[in-house]
């Protein structure tokens, strides 16, 4: 058997694609031969990421949507079936965090969180459980945090939502396994994305505060989306097919240490 993992023929889609995280998963599935359907609500940055996958020779396209709204998702997933008739891949990557406590935070910001975080994931999933069923089988990766077991103060709303996806992970394969379904989480540490750029720039010393989380790492660094991606590419495949309900942190370190 070769160890070459090879995804020609396959479907796949990642929400929140158009940068970060996403455009790593998107462009890591495309190298290993699948056809990548980008979700996002930013349809600029969505279809220059599908451009550069098609200038390297890859296959892709843009369907945007906003995976809070329920509409949205059964739009993006009913053109799916229309076009490719199944699916085999699913990353839920579309997220984003609130930097906000437990007395600050609004009902609408919480909900907000939830929505796309949680729930967004949710019904993306149940969306694409009949295609996939139709492709015989699939491989469904969740984007969760290390905030969903070791976090700060000033983040709950997201820390909870993250959480949330990992006992999502555990429920959803026992269900959906015997369907040929496997569902995985994968929680990402610092990560090299433009929302790491705009923090870093809020910094009095962008330089200083990198050093400083930098060092944190028993890596001595931070991550790469493509680091991100090529894991997601691991798991999508044949090589991670006893993969099945895991957890799987992706941090260089972070959350092995223990501060002192």
């Amino acid at each position: 058997m070769s160890l070459e993992i090879n995804l020609t023929g396959k479907t796949a889609i990642v929400t929140g694609a158009s940068q970060g995280i996403g455009k790593g998963c998107a462009d890591c599935l495309a190298e290993a031969g699948a056809h990548v359907i980008l979700n996002g609500r930013r349809e600029a940055e969505g279809r220059k990421a599908v451009d550069s996958i098609l200038a390297a020779g890859g296959s892709a396209e843009f369907l945007p949507g906003d995976m809070s709204r329920l509409e949205d998702i059964r739009r993006v997933f009913d053109r799916i079936g229309e076009t490719h008739g199944q699916l085999d891949i699913l990353v839920n990557n579309a997220g984003f965090n609130l930097f906000k406590g437990v007395l600050d935070t609004t009902p609408d910001e919480f909900e907000a969180i939830i929505n796309l975080d949680l729930r967004g994931l949710f019904f993306c999933t149940q969306a694409a459980v009949p295609l996939m069923k139709k492709a015989g089988g699939g491989s469904v990766v969740h984007i969760a945090s290390v905030h969903a077991v070791s976090t700060i103060g000033n983040i709950a709303a997201y820390a909870a939502a993250k959480g949330g996806v990992v006992a999502l992970t555990r429920s959803m394969c026992q269900e959906l396994g015997p369907l040929g379904i496997r569902v995985n989480t994968i929680s990402p540490g610092f990560v090299d994305t433009p929302l790491m750029d705009r923090w870093l720039a809020s910094e009095p010393d962008p330089a200083a505060t990198l050093a400083r989380v930098n060092a944190l790492h028993p890596a001595g660094r931070i991550g790469t989306p493509r680091e991100i991606g090529a894991f997601v590419v691991f798991l999508a495949s044949e090589f991670g097919g006893f993969f099945a309900g895991a957890h799987l942190i992706q941090d260089g370190g972070l959350t092995a240490r223990l501060m002192h």
